[in-house]
């Protein structure tokens, strides 16, 4: 019989996409619910491996009638259930890589909350690597079909060459097969499966040759097969430090854009408006958002919301 601090966040329900979309929102209230029903996680069970975490507080967080907004807190609970730092918006935990019966948790990834969402997980790579630019661009067309290339302009301030990088992404609705591939890099870069479970797929971007120590180095990679179906926004979050954070929306086909907004997450939770920093301009049918923040550090996320009425035939 296994004890109540036994227990961990099950494979099966780490799959699953309304559990990926809870962690991504850091919506425990929802994550506790989806527990008790597809892990038959009592409250005892799941506050037992919790450091300082008690089933009086689950039960008032499974209720609504508390919260949790200390990224301290939501470490303790990555570590204490083995949920990988990846959904949780954090850089990977020590444990991942040292834990046998995962095949989901060595990845740590970026959040987008909201209806259809790609993630791309950080670098798990030693060494002090810094972005000092990250390029995100979506190309977003009439049916929702969204192309994703994310471009790093690195910087590795570490004594230890950088070899890699490991991502995962995944949508919430997908049109076609995910599918990861590099572009737009310096150095050759190999795309890798490492899993992929339809929604989800995660894969290693190998670097060759490595990002020595002070070397700097362009990787970039797309996904393909995302869909965006109702809720239109994107929450970037960066794993490293970045001084230049370029996110480019590209609508094509629309017929006028009714609303546009950005706001930036501070590590303790708190939102600072962000929709300052965005620019407008229109091409050929293809209306253009551009949108800059600086200086982000790690762990730091950036949320775009747009409205959009579509051209008609």
């Amino acid at each position: 019989m296994r004890e109540l601090s036994d227990y961990t966040v099950s494979e099966d329900l780490l799959a699953r996409a309304d559990f990926q979309e809870a962690c991504r929102e850091r919506d425990f209230q929802r994550m506790f619910h989806l527990m008790r029903q597809w892990d038959h996680a009592s409250q005892d069970r799941i506050a037992a491996p919790i450091e300082n975490m008690t089933q009086s507080r689950v039960s008032r967080i499974m209720t609504g009638k508390d919260r949790i907004a200390s990224v301290e807190v939501v470490e303790r609970i990555a570590d204490g259930l083995h949920i990988p730092g990846s959904f949780l918006g954090l850089a990977p935990r020590l444990w991942e890589s040292h834990d046998p019966n995962r095949t989901t948790t060595d990845t740590a990834a970026t959040g987008l909350p909201g209806a259809q969402r790609p993630q791309f997980a950080p670098a798990t790579t030693a060494g002090e690597l810094v972005d000092e630019r990250l390029d995100v661009t979506l190309d977003v067309y009439p049916d929702g079909r969204v192309d994703v290339r994310q471009v790093h302009h690195l910087n590795n301030h570490g004594d230890t060459p950088v070899t890699g990088l490991t991502r995962q992404v995944w949508f919430k609705h997908t049109h076609a097969p995910i599918v990861v591939e590099a572009t737009d890099s310096d150095r050759s870069v190999f795309i890798k499966p490492i899993h992929d479970v339809g929604v989800q797929v995660k894969f290693m971007a190998q670097i060759f040759p490595a990002v020595g120590p002070n070397e700097s180095a362009t990787v970039g990679y797309t996904a393909t097969g995302g869909q965006f179906a109702s809720e239109l926004y994107w929450r970037q979050t960066v794993f490293l430090p970045t001084q230049l954070l370029r996110l480019q929306l590209r609508l094509h086909g629309v017929e006028a854009l009714s609303g546009c907004t950005a706001v930036e997450e501070r590590l303790d939770g708190s939102e600072i408006t962000a929709t300052e920093s965005l620019s407008l301009e229109s091409e050929e049918n293809v209306t253009v958002i551009d949108l800059t923040r600086r200086d982000l550090r790690s762990n730091q996320s950036v949320t775009l919301r747009w409205d959009v009425a579509r051209a008609t035939a």
